[in-house]
């Protein structure tokens, strides 16, 4: 597979050539590796926001086939003059991942302050996500993987509709964290790596004890169809439509409240006379990632537990 820098050089003039040939080894330099944390000890058990800016250098992309972008364009980017930038934003509540790529000077501060995205944007990507995977080994770790539900027309590789995507990143256990490590797949099309990003990244809260609490929620679910349940990443096969799961043995301090929620592709649920009870109604096949959150309002602690379910 070739770097974007191979497909555009037989595009530009032979002056510009001479420049890349000085250009490029400084845009790659520009980003430096961001040494990920190994402290990571529980993984997360979801994504809350991630919303982050990264630079992509020509070296960094791979791809045979031909950008779609004007000749002066090319030239500038080849020519070190303006370089490519990506804004990843995450929409917990439509479980989206919206891309968009533009062009800045070379140099611009990142993130881009001010910049025009009604002129300026290139490519714009919407994923509709199906599955986030986290990880504490060997260091902290997030992948989100989708399919790109809409793109422009016109753009670097024209539209990217219906193709599989996968978005990696690393990240470091500091406040706030440090992206590092980006790399994001468009299947069949292009891969590109950068290795830090500037932005935010949160996952949910686990348990928040209060001072002189205890806490101690045990979240426990079961299902008539599928037994108890364990909560991670691991992928459970369901071939039942109206699958009910059942938190209502989890036990606390005192009287516990349960919060339902999808990450990703939605799925419906509808209550019981029972708390702690949803039934679950999938719209389609695939998979779907069931959140659930406890909370003891006697101590205010508060507890996650996640599972994937692949509806066959």
């Amino acid at each position: 597979m070739k770097s974007l820098l191979n497909r555009i050089q037989p595009m530009a003039t032979a002056a510009v050539l001479l420049t890349v040939s000085a250009a490029v080894f400084p845009l790659a330099a520009q980003t430096s590796p961001t040494t990920t944390s190994s402290t990571c000890t529980t993984a997360p058990t979801g994504l809350t926001a991630l919303n982050f800016e990264r630079a992509i250098t020509l070296t960094d992309i791979l791809t045979t086939l031909t950008p779609n972008l004007p000749a002066n364009e090319l030239a500038s980017i080849a020519a070190g003059a303006q370089e490519l930038r990506e804004i990843l934003v995450y929409n917990p509540q439509a479980g989206t991942l919206t891309s968009t790529v533009f062009l800045v000077a070379a140099g611009a501060p990142l993130p881009t302050p001010n910049f025009n995205f009604q002129t300026g944007v290139i490519q714009s990507t919407t994923i509709s996500v199906s599955q986030i995977l986290t990880s504490c080994t060997p260091s902290p770790s997030l992948l989100i993987i989708g399919t790109v539900s809409q793109s422009t027309a016109t753009g670097i590789y024209g539209s990217l509709t219906g193709a599989p995507a996968a978005v990696s990143i690393g990240y470091t256990t500091a406040t706030p964290p440090a992206i590092a490590n980006i790399a994001e797949v468009l299947a069949g099309v292009v891969v590109d790596y950068s290795a830090a990003g500037t932005g935010t990244l949160t996952f949910p809260v686990s348990t928040v004890v209060p001072p002189g609490s205890t806490g101690g929620i045990s979240i426990v679910v079961t299902s008539p169809q599928l037994g108890t349940l364990a909560s991670g990443t691991k992928v459970i096969q369901v071939t039942n439509n109206f699958l009910l799961l059942d938190a209502s043995t989890s036990t606390g301090s005192g009287a516990l409240t349960f919060a339902w929620t999808s990450v990703g592709q939605p799925v419906n649920f509808t209550g019981t006379q029972t708390p702690g009870q949803i039934l679950v109604t999938f719209p389609s096949k695939g998979d779907f990632t069931i959140m659930l959150t406890v909370t003891d309002p006697t101590t205010g602690t508060t507890q996650t537990f996640s599972v994937i379910l692949e509806y066959v």
